[in-house]
């Protein structure tokens, strides 16, 4: 396996893991908040019942001088007062006065018991032990002999079991002319168990799903993450690659020709012409390789700021270098026409803009016979600089379009045709980075038109 299947593997396996710890995390904490509500919140009927019993529970004034109860009783802010509640005071040791409690209690009446299904009051006598039930059957199991009882837990509702049941309680004080005790209120609370255990299932199976669901969603966005990475080193792989190819042609015939001087060391420079002439060749094109590597290294920097960069009279410019191109066109025979429009200015480098428009007219002119004719035109067009250059040479075949600005790659038909493969490469690069597009397209009836789209510079 090559070291760089490795290393995208790792990066994978990395970023699916923390992808997953993330969705995990996410899953875990919101079950768990959901858990929480549901628990917390499953129990709120039972206890509003048994609180409607502990807001009555209060205690009352009673008059000392008959030992009955008061005409004001004093209820808690919560409470009201029921014609089916009899509210019977607490009896203190205070002399000609009530020894008043928040837990003392009362005998409800029989249309009390009945208005209210659900709850079951168990009578203890002063030890705890259990004298009697009232609710709505006459008769109950013994097992609520077996419900627990705390009688320092007065007040506070509380989860109790018996009987293979569960209860929510609520323990009162009970103080009346028979002596004191306690009431113990119960509400069966099984379906709300059974409920609850119903939702934890459906809550783990969902958690299952959900933590499945986020290791196929974290190996899909790592493959989704990880492609740009592996697009760029594919990408540097076949640029070195090419690179490679391209150095190691002309250090081959430079080494050839230095081997066969070498070979005949008092031979005269003029009978070694052709091998010097080599050399000086392939050193010039060596040169020049560097030299667009180097182009293409820098125009890839990212740009921080585009302040620096002053606007351009792109006009002037394609003129400029229409004129240099002339001379070149008129020896190969063809005919170069040059129309440049007053266009405004745009934001990009002058040696760029220059080194993008000689491209462009040296790969027109290169893949052109003698007789046809290039055109070179600056226009406005849609509110931005376009520069274009046409010919009718052979063109570029459809397919080869879409891969001709692609660094060293180079159509069948131009292999035969001196050149690296770089110069669209260099100049698309150049364009990107002053934030303009460049588009290669068929020029009717015959050759090959390529156009630059530069935004115009702001109006200073």
């Amino acid at each position: 396996m090559k070291f760089e299947e490795r290393r995208v593997r790792r990066i994978l396996a990395r970023n699916t893991l923390l992808f997953f710890a993330a969705f995990a995390v996410l899953f875990s904490l919101f079950g768990v908040l959901v858990f929480q509500l549901v628990s917390a919140n499953v129990y709120r009927t039972a206890d509003a019942q048994l609180g409607e019993v502990r807001d009555v529970a209060t205690a009352v004034a009673v008059d000392p001088a008959v030992g009955s109860v008061g005409s004001e009783p004093a209820l808690g802010s919560s409470a009201e007062i029921r014609e089916d509640i009899e509210l019977v005071p607490r009896r203190g040791g205070g002399e000609g006065d009530a020894d008043v409690s928040a837990e003392s209690i009362i005998i409800t009446s029989e249309a009390y018991v009945a208005s209210n299904p659900q709850l079951i009051y168990l009578w203890r006598d002063a030890d705890g032990k259990p004298l009697d039930t009232e609710g709505l059957y006459s008769v109950y199991p013994s097992y609520f002999n077996d419900v627990p009882f705390d009688q320092g837990n007065i007040g506070r509702v509380y989860e109790a079991r018996a009987g293979g049941h569960a209860y929510r309680c609520v323990n009162y004080a009970v103080d009346d002319s028979d002596g004191s005790g306690y009431l113990q209120v119960l509400v069966n609370v099984d379906s709300e168990l059974a409920l609850l255990d119903h939702f934890t299932k459906m809550l783990v199976i969902y958690l299952v799903a959900a933590v499945l669901g986020a290791a196929a969603a974290s190996y899909f966005l790592s493959r989704k993450t990880i492609k740009p990475i592996v697009a760029s080193m594919n990408r540097q792989n076949e640029f070195v690659q090419n690179a490679s190819h391209e150095l190691r042609t002309p250090l081959a015939i430079i080494r050839a020709a230095q081997e066969r001087l070498l070979a005949d060391p008092n031979a005269r420079v003029v009978d070694k012409f052709e091998d010097v002439s080599a050399v000086t060749d392939e050193t010039k094109r060596l040169a020049r390789l560097v030299d667009d590597l180097m182009t293409l290294s820098s125009a890839d920097a990212p740009v921080d700021d585009d302040s620096e960069a002053e606007p351009v009279d792109v006009s002037g410019v394609v003129a400029d270098v229409g004129d240099l191109y002339a001379d070149v066109a008129e020896v190969g025979g063809k005919t170069l026409t040059v129309v440049a429009q007053p266009a405004g200015e745009a934001l990009i480098d002058a040696d760029a803009l220059r080194q993008v428009v000689g491209i462009l007219l040296d790969n027109a002119l290169k893949y052109t016979e003698e007789g046809d004719a290039v055109e070179l035109r600056c226009e406005e067009r849609g509110g931005r600089v376009a520069v274009s250059v046409a010919d009718t040479g052979r063109g570029i075949d459809p397919a080869d379009r879409e891969h001709v600005f692609e660094r060293f790659y180079r159509a069948d038909a131009a292999r035969t045709t001196p050149g690296s493969g770089l110069g669209l490469s260099i100049a698309r690069a150049l364009v990107e980075r002053a934030r303009g597009t460049i588009a290669v397209e068929g020029n009717e009836p015959r050759g090959a038109r390529v156009t630059v789209m530069l935004p115009k510079a702001r109006a200073r």
